[in-house]
């Protein structure tokens, strides 16, 4: 007891007993003169003295822990409810104890909130570990200064940390041996000498914050970092390249770079780490060659993972030595060259080998059937040429997962694959194989997807594929397969999507198919497919998209199928997959579209294929899922186009509330249009063109908000065109051929009144007075005939006067059109009114003739024109009365734009917001557009920047002035992503887009051309490049779904723009970067200041004080710039973030603010 407490003493008690050596000999003289009770006494004080200071120190620990509950605000689980004086602090919640102290504290995930800060616990001098993970308080990174110092662990990982990371930390405590900050919000530039005195660390986790700063300008000694075994720093956004003093932390293990804004070379001396095991340098703009030599690394390296960066070069043959290596990932890069054979003889421990997206060529070694433990190989959207290795199984034996799409790969799929019994993925979409699909692969119990669309696959879809009960996915669409669909696929019980569209199948459509019970996707169009469709297929209760265009089915349509039956579950469903919508336009092919697994596909690869170019594929929509399947338990696409189909269009198919395309156009089918319809809310694409149907258009169709596309030519359909809702605005020739139909946009419908007289008079009058009648009805009968003529000839020459003027406008048009080359106007046949339609809109124009409008522009001559663009040329007009607007004349519409025009137009037209170019009215003349807008008197900020560099008396826009620009522009984008219902997409967003007004107000203009998202396109884009260059976010040349995220981007660059004064491209300043690469590569090199704009700066000095404010303020501006600008759309924030953080930098402005845009 004495021992132990003698121990717990502090050191300086403990000095007490060491005693000097005259004190020892007077101890050693005195001792044998001593009475034992003297003794006993004496080490009995001693043993209290010792026992009241571990007293002591206790209450000290109790009194800290007490102070830091008082911290917390909330609670809910009530975890803390034992932490009172009447308990053992040892048994609290959360406390360790030893030796009666505390020595750790635990609160992770106890969902506590509260302002915390650490100097109560700062008395804690023995507590060794602190973790606060995953809670919500509020911290300071400051109070981390506080932390005891003794400390050796600390944990704050999801705890809100804000603020900067302490430059002197490991000063204040240099025992940590183990620090997790990572998934807070610390901001600010990474400390250079952050691992000074870190001596001790061996564990520092800092990922998934905000940082920035150069890495480069790390210090990194041997004394700060040679005990340090994993560093991560992964999802920040800090900059440079990395120092080859990395070499110093000899003991390194672990590297986590990921998801950051580095750049450079990968150092040589990255692969002298004998120790390193991990390192992860992905999403980076890395570039330069991988470096040649590993072998040190190779000792113990275990995961490589430099994917999405623009590494180019060759593998090096060093790999080879790589034996412990389990994980190579350099997909997303531009590395080239064939694949060493070398390298697979020696990787005995690979498990996955991904190396998509690059410019690899050459065969696919057969030596990489060494690798007996490879799990994942995937080589998408390569080069690779020749065989597929016949020996890669049973090589390979736990082979999972064989990705080679788009690739130049020849020959037949090889039998032996079936070798590799776990086998779960076989995908060889868009090669060149040929041959019959192997009846061996029925052996492969495990197998979930096999891919292989766009080859020449021939023969008959083996039975035996029947055998692979885990079978989900079957997509063989567009080869050459033939015979019936065998009815033992149907013993596949999981089967999610089946494609054989577009082969050479025949025979009857099985009514198995009703038996899958979780069949979400089946396309079978364009075969040679006959009988009628089984109405078991309402059975399959997930199935949400049914195409069988194109085949010789007959009969009539089963009305079970609007009837599915059971709820739709898609838990799980197709949650692997990547879709794309690729969408037919015109009528070169048949049919809607298709839907396609396209992982690892190059849109362009797709673009490029000789079989392809026959269809116009210009729009290719896109997403994770597609986010196609929603609550409902109905289809939500069908096409049964280009059959034989009779009968009449089931009333059922009105319960289909999530339809989104129903296209049943081509086929023999009669009958009325079903008034049911009107409930297809979600209704986007209707197609029964070239059919029988017969009688009216139901008036419920007006309900159809986002019908965007309806085709009803060639039918046998009468009456009116319902005028409400959208029909009224879609173009004449999707009702063409419909004899009996009127109102527009067809010719008017004939009025229902007509004079009616009755040829025989009252029998008995008639005898009685047969001379009076005869009169009476001579006069009357000659009084109508001259009432008639001079009605004949009033409206003979009201008409003729309007055919005059019309005459007159069209000669003025044609005139205009030899006049101007660029303006290519067009009058078709149609009669449509040529004034401006202004019924739509809240805020009116009067009506104007188009010949006002020539007039008021001088025949829309050179000297009225004020800009052009990607969407058409902006007059500038001048009204009778002074006033002046703008028109636009619309260029390049697509038909699909055609038909859509006039319902965005009724939208557009009520969106009201003072920072949005304000549409007046439009006009319709034949195929072309006329948009009448608001005049904006300074015109664009392009100009305003860039376009008057000539000229001496041009205006210099002041800090201030950009700012206000720089604000309003961003509510005006916000509004439109945040406010408008539906949310609107610019797509085009750039600084000849924000026009200013009198006041330098800026107001962003041609979101009007912006594509709504609508039923159709809520998770669809268009995959025509969206946006111009400069402006382009790097994710569209990826991917064709233009996002908000996207808007940011480009906002991103306008801000930039009004920040360095300097165009987007240029190549005398940015040779081949463009201004964010430049302004991002000046920031990585410490040069900020380099890239405001030197005007800005001339005009921005009034004292060097308030100068020094301004600047300050520039660089905030540049900070949140480089946050739009990020590469990554998910470390951008949104427009409504956007405004907020400009807001905050307004003076007198709070950091709470968050008041709407």
């Amino acid at each position: 007891m004495f021992l132990s407490s003698l121990l717990s003493f502090p050191q300086k008690k403990r000095n007490i007993l060491l005693l000097n050596p005259m004190e020892r000999n007077f101890f050693q003289f005195s001792l044998p003169s001593l009475a034992l009770p003297v003794i006993f006494i004496l080490f009995a004080a001693l043993a209290s003295s010792a026992e009241q200071e571990g007293m002591t120190s206790i209450k000290t620990d109790v009194a800290a822990l007490l102070k830091f509950k008082d911290l917390i605000d909330k609670d809910p689980n009530g975890v803390l409810s034992n932490w009172k004086l009447e308990n053992n602090p040892c048994s609290w919640y959360g406390v360790s104890c030893q030796s009666k102290r505390v020595i750790a504290l635990d609160l992770s995930g106890c969902s506590l909130t509260g302002n915390v800060y650490f100097d109560p616990l700062s008395s804690m001098d023995m507590l060794l570990a602190l973790n606060l993970s995953t809670n919500s308080f509020t911290i300071n990174s400051t109070t981390l200064l506080q932390l005891p110092y003794n400390l050796q662990q600390l944990e704050l990982s999801l705890a809100k940390v804000v603020g900067s990371v302490p430059e002197n930390l490991f000063s204040k405590c240099p025992n940590l041996v183990f620090v997790d900050l990572s998934f807070n919000n610390l901001t600010s530039y990474l400390p250079e000498n952050l691992l000074l005195n870190a001596n001790k660390l061996q564990d520092l986790d800092i990922s998934y914050n905000n940082l920035t700063g150069l890495i480069s300008g790390l210090r990194i000694d041997e004394n700060s970092c040679n005990s340090l075994l994993r560093v991560d720093l992964s999802a920040n956004r800090i900059i440079g390249s990395i120092p080859s003093s990395i070499s110093n932390c000899t003991n390194l293990q672990t590297l986590g770079l990921a998801d950051n804004l580095l750049s450079g070379e990968i150092p040589r001396s990255l692969g002298e780490l004998s120790s390193l095991q991990r390192v992860d340098i992905s999403h980076n703009q890395l570039t330069g060659w991988l470096p040649s030599d590993w072998r040190n690394a190779c000792n113990s390296l275990q995961e490589l993972k430099l994917c999405y960066n623009n590494i180019s070069g060759v593998i090096p043959a060093s790999f080879s030595a790589c034996s412990w290596l389990q994980i190579m990932d350099l997909s997303n890069n531009n590395i080239s060259g064939p694949l060493p054979d070398s390298i697979f003889k020696n990787l005995i421990s690979l498990q996955s080998l991904l190396l998509s997206n690059n410019i690899i060529s050459g065969p696919l070694p057969s030596s990489i059937s060494h690798c007996k433990k490879l799990q994942l190989v995937d080589l998408s959207s390569n080069r690779i040429s020749g065989l597929v290795p016949p020996g890669i199984c049973p090589g390979a034996e736990s082979l999972q997962e064989l990705k080679m799409p788009d690739n130049l790969i020849i020959g037949g799929i090889p039998p032996e694959l079936s070798l590799c019994s776990q086998l779960k993925t076989i995908d060889f979409s868009l090669n060149y194989l040929n041959g019959s699909i192997p009846a061996e692969l029925g052996r492969l119990q495990n197998l979930e997807q096999l891919i292989a669309w766009f080859n020449s696959l021939e023969g008959k879809i083996p039975p035996e594929l029947g055998k692979c009960r885990s079978l989900k996915d079957v997509i063989l669409n567009n080869n050459r397969l033939s015979g019936e669909i065998p009815t033992e696929l149907f013993n596949c019980s999981n089967l999610e999507w089946i494609s054989l569209t577009s082969n050479e199948l025949t025979g009857e459509v099985p009514k198995e198919f009703g038996l899958l019970s979780r069949l979400a996707v089946l396309q079978l169009g364009n075969n040679s497919l006959s009988g009628q469709i089984p109405g078991e297929l309402a059975n399959c209760s997930t199935l949400v998209w049914l195409d069988l265009n194109s085949n010789k089915l007959t009969g009539e349509i089963p009305p079970r199928l609007g009837r599915q039956l059971g709820a739709k579950s898609l838990n799980g469903i197709l949650s692997g997959n990547t879709l794309v919508f690729v969408r037919n336009v015109g009528n070169s092919c048949k049919g809607v579209g298709g839907l396609l697994e396209f992982a690892g596909i190059r849109p362009e690869r797709l673009q490029q294929e000789p079989t392809l170019k026959t269809c116009d594929f210009t729009r290719l929509y896109s997403g994770p899922v597609l986010s196609l399947f929603t609550k409902y338990q109905t289809l939500e696409y069908l096409d049964l186009s280009y059959n034989e189909l009779r009968g009449r269009i089931p009333e059922e198919f009105g319960d289909m509330v999530a339809l989104q395309v129903l296209e049943l156009s081509h086929n023999q089918l009669s009958g009325e249009i079903p008034e049911s319809f009107g409930r297809l809310k979600n209704l986007g694409v209707f197609d029964a063109s070239h059919n029988r149907l017969q009688g009216h258009i139901p008036d419920s169709f007006s309900n159809l908000s986002f019908l965007v596309q309806i085709d009803l030519s060639y039918n046998e359909l009468t009456g009116r065109i319902p005028s409400r809702g959208q029909l009224s605005t879609l173009p004449a020739s999707q009702y063409a051929n419909n004899p009996g139909l009127c109102g527009v946009p067809l010719p008017e419908c004939p009025s229902d009144d007509q004079q009616q007289t009755s040829p025989n008079g009252d029998a008995s009058k008639g005898r009685t007075k047969p001379e009076v009648g005869s009169w009476v009805n001579s006069i009357v009968l000659g009084v109508l005939i001259s009432i008639a003529c001079v009605c004949i000839l009033i409206v003979w020459a009201i008409a003729m006067r309007a055919r005059r003027k019309e005459a007159e406008e069209v000669k003025m048009l044609n005139s205009l059109q030899a006049i101007h080359a660029p303006t290519t106007w067009k009058i078709d046949k149609e009669k449509e009114p040529l004034s401006i339609n202004v019924a739509t809109f809240q805020r009116q124009l009067r009506k104007l003739k188009f010949s006002q409008l020539i007039e008021a522009t001088n025949g829309f001559s050179a000297e009225s024109l004020i800009g052009s663009g990607g969407f058409g040329e902006v007059f500038k007009a001048t009204l009778k009365d002074g006033s002046s607007v703008a028109i636009k004349k619309l260029i390049r519409l697509s038909c699909q734009g055609d038909r859509e025009f006039m319902a965005e137009m009724e939208t557009l037209g009520k969106i009201k917001h003072g920072n949005l170019v304000p549409l007046l009215g439009y006009c319709k003349i034949g195929e072309e557009r006329l948009l009448v807008y608001e005049f904006m008197e300074f015109g664009s900020l392009e100009e305003m920047l860039h376009g008057r560099a000539k000229m001496q008396d041009r205006r210099i826009l002041t800090w201030d002035e950009r700012k206000k620009i720089a604000r309003g522009a961003a509510k005006g984008l916000c509004f439109l992503h945040h406010n408008c219902i539906p949310h609107i997409i610019h797509r085009d967003m750039k600084s000849s887009n924000v026009l200013l007004d009198h006041d330098l107000e800026a107001r962003v203009s041609d979101f009007g051309m912006a594509r709504l998202i609508s039923a159709l396109d809520t998770h669809l884009s268009v995959s025509t490049l969206a946006g111009t260059p400069g402006y382009v976010p790097p994710e569209y040349y990826q991917s064709f779904r233009c996002t908000a995220k996207g808007d940011v981007y480009s906002f991103g660059v306008v801000l930039l723009e009004l920040l360095t004064g300097k165009r987007p491209t240029d190549k005398e300043d940015f040779g081949d970067t463009n201004l964010v690469g430049w302004v991002k590569m000046k920031v990585n090199d410490g040069k900020q200041m380099e890239v405001i704009d030197p005007e800005l700066l001339s005009v921005t000095k009034t004292s060097d004080e308030s100068e020094a404010e301004e600047v300050k303020e520039m660089v905030r501006y540049l900070e949140i710039t480089l946050r739009c600008v990020e590469e990554f759309p998910s470390k951008r924030p949104n427009m409504l973030q956007v405004v907020t953080m400009l807001r905050e930098l307004m003076p007198g402005s709070t950091n709470g603010s968050s008041n709407s845009a």
